[in-house]
Parts: C-alpha cells; structure tokens; sequence
C-alpha cells in the first residue's frame, strides 16, 4: 500500500476541514462558514445544488448533515408533506426526511443524518458518509420533485 492510502484509512480526531477536503476531491464547491453557539463558534461546511442547500457540521459527538429543499410547501399542504415524508423513511435507510415551519405561510423538507464521530475517523470512512449521503439527499428531494413537480420553480441548466 501506498503512503497516502494509509493516510486516508488512518483514524484520526474528527475535523471539521475534512469534509470540505472531500467536497474538493469530489470537484464540489463549498464554504466554510464559522457560526456563532452558545459556546463559542463552530465550523459549518455549506455545500449545495440548484434544488438544496446543504450543510455539515460537528454536533458533540456527530457529524450532522441537513439539508434543505429548496421548494416551498404552503402551509395547506403540511398533511401532504407528512404523509410523503412518512413513506420516504419507512422505505428508505437514509435520510431521514422531515419538515418544519417556514415563515407564517410555508413549510420547508428537510433531509438529515448523523454519523457518530466519538472515537474519531478516518478521511475514507469521512468520505464515504459525504459522498452517500449527497447521494442521497439528492435521490430523496428528486422524489419530492417527481411527486410535486409544481413546488419546483427553478431550473436545472447543468448538464447531466
């Protein structure tokens, strides 16, 4: 094996610029973005496509992705929401899909996942949550999508 691998499988304290190191080996643009807490500052890793932001950030012991889908849901259609949702987590694994109030007149979907940080991880097992959970996130807002197709009100000019 090569020096780099090792270095990649290498367990490590958890840090937060690593996820921004997969984004660039993985060619996606994103920012960090120092967020004050109630106990300082912490490090957000904001990242996203032309249906969703997305960001990643160290809650205690996990590394949290949430993002957010870029349609608006009136609030009339809140039961709608939850009942799509509901059949998205029974089927999939990952991420789990949620809602939240958006101002007096919307509701927002959200995706989210955890990976548990506590005893460290390597830049590969680091990766491999990213990247999956992209994926994913992108394969659960396409289902709101396909299902809402009149809530999308932007246009993807990417080349696919």
């Amino acid at each position: 094996m090569d020096e780099n691998h090792d270095h990649k499988d290498t367990v490590t304290d958890f840090d937060i610029t690593v996820v921004g190191d997969v984004l660039a080996d993985e060619n996606l643009e994103y920012r960090l973005q120092d967020t004050p807490t109630a106990d300082g500052t912490t490090t957000v890793v904001r990242t996203g496509f032309v249906n969703s932001a997305i960001a990643f950030v160290r809650e205690g012991d996990n590394l949290v992705c949430e993002a957010l889908w870029r349609g608006e849901f009136p609030k009339a259609m809140a039961t709608t929401l939850l009942a799509m949702c509901n059949e998205y987590n029974q089927l999939q694994f990952a991420p789990t899909l949620r809602f939240y109030e958006q101002g007096e007149e919307h509701v927002a979907a959200n995706a989210f996942r955890i990976l548990d940080i506590s005893k460290g991880a390597s830049y590969n097992q680091i990766g491999a949550f990213v990247v999956s959970t992209l994926d994913m996130v992108v394969g659960a807002f396409n289902v709101l999508e396909e299902q809402l197709p009149n809530l999308v009100t932007w246009e993807d000019t990417h080349e696919h």
